[in-house]
């Protein structure tokens, strides 16, 4: 058992240090996901040790809710390797619905401990660990198996596929999406011995070999891998650093300024800017251009930034959507969300700059009768 507690005390360290480091260093929206499964795969990882009928009879957290929490592994890969793949103008927001097989186990189980009370809960734990292990345990398991496999299908889909070759995806971040995807599989796979008899540790004929001492040890692997991937490959996780094309000059004649800003055009007229987390990195990439050029031929195609230019085209959804009647059955506040906007004091703010009022007494004095108004 030293060498188990080891194992999983070293991985969870990593994987913890891993945590802070792009908290600290790294942190963005894109990193999101990375950071919540480093997170489950270290309490996950440190608890391995604990996962026997003396473990959990002192700690019953840990099979309430830690040993629900692959069910979420699958869940976050494959979000997280959207993020490093894919360049949407609209990426969906994750959804509870991805967490519901975790939440409805963890509910559940929580529920039966609390109903069985302790005698009840002692000769549960006592039957997992007995051999054979009870039927409903080879189900938990099974679901578990198929939970993660259809995510690992559909991550594996886009990092291997012709996604993971578009021009936007750098060699840093395909190296990422694969490694993301393929070690944290193996790991699953590592479970397979323990999914398929879970009272595997009761076998007299298995004395003194821990069924967890491989599965810790791929999961402390996977940590040390993934810092050491961080370590050659900060291009991955650094979104300041990310490129579309070498940025070598910027000198746009007026024929490249006119293709940019056609294309720019074309983005706002299908509503990019409704996009709250929309930001010149994320409208540069799936364009192709690098962010230093498209912010040059912004500035002088339109005669203004990046953030005045969305502002703007938000400004007029907003009025468009007010001209339409939309007032009526909506708040303010709702409209300016629905355009982009990703907050009150923001909304007023830039409200304010542009027509030199509050929206409610622009509102209040102007008939909006001939189109939006003019900002100053």
């Amino acid at each position: 058992m030293l060498s188990l507690e080891l194992l999983a005390t070293l991985g969870a360290v990593q994987g913890l240090l891993l945590l802070v480091l792009i908290l600290v260093r790294f942190r963005s929206r894109r990193n999101l996901p990375l950071a919540i499964l480093l997170l489950t795969f270290s309490v996950r990882l440190g608890t391995i040790p604990y996962w026997n009928a003396e473990g959990l009879l002192s700690a019953p957290w840990i099979f309430t809710i830690v040993g629900a929490i692959p069910l979420l592994f699958g869940p976050l890969v494959w979000w997280y390797v959207r993020e490093l793949i894919r360049e949407d103008l609209r990426v969906p927001r994750p959804s509870l619905l991805h967490a519901s097989p975790w939440i409805v186990e963890t509910v559940g189980f929580v529920a039966v401990v609390q109903l069985l009370g302790p005698e009840g809960y002692e000769s549960l734990v006592e039957s997992i660990f007995s051999a054979p292990a009870p039927w409903w345990m080879h189900v938990r398991n099974t679901a578990k198996g198929l939970v993660g496999g259809i995510y690992a299908i559909a991550a594996a889909h886009i990092v291997f596929g012709p996604e993971s070759r578009s021009p936007h995806v750098t060699t840093g971040r395909r190296v990422w999406a694969r490694s993301v995807v393929v070690l944290p599989l193996l790991c699953l796979l590592s479970f397979f011995a323990i999914a398929i008899d879970p009272g595997m540790q009761a076998d007299p004929s298995l004395a003194g070999l821990c069924p967890f001492r491989f599965s810790a040890s791929m999961m402390a692997i996977t940590m040390y891998a993934f810092a050491f991937l961080a370590i050659v490959r900060p291009d991955a996780l650094d979104d300041t650093r990310a490129s579309c094309q070498p940025a070598s000059r910027l000198e746009l004649d007026d024929d490249e300024i006119l293709d940019i800003i056609g294309r720019v055009n074309e983005c706002l007229a299908s509503g990019v800017y409704q996009d709250s987390d929309l930001s010149l990195l994320r409208l540069a990439r799936p364009l192709g251009i690098h962010p230093n050029r498209l912010s040059c031929a912004i500035n002088r195609g339109f005669n203004c930034s990046f953030t005045q230019l969305i502002n703007r085209a938000r400004l007029e959804d907003f009025l468009q959507r007010v001209e339409r009647g939309e007032l009526e059955r909506f708040t303010m506040l709702s409209l300016a969300l629905e355009a982009g906007f990703r907050s009150k004091s923001t909304f007023n703010r830039v409200f304010k700059d542009a027509y030199g009022t509050s929206p409610s007494e622009f509102l209040e004095h102007t008939r909006l009768q001939t189109g939006p108004a003019n900002p100053q």
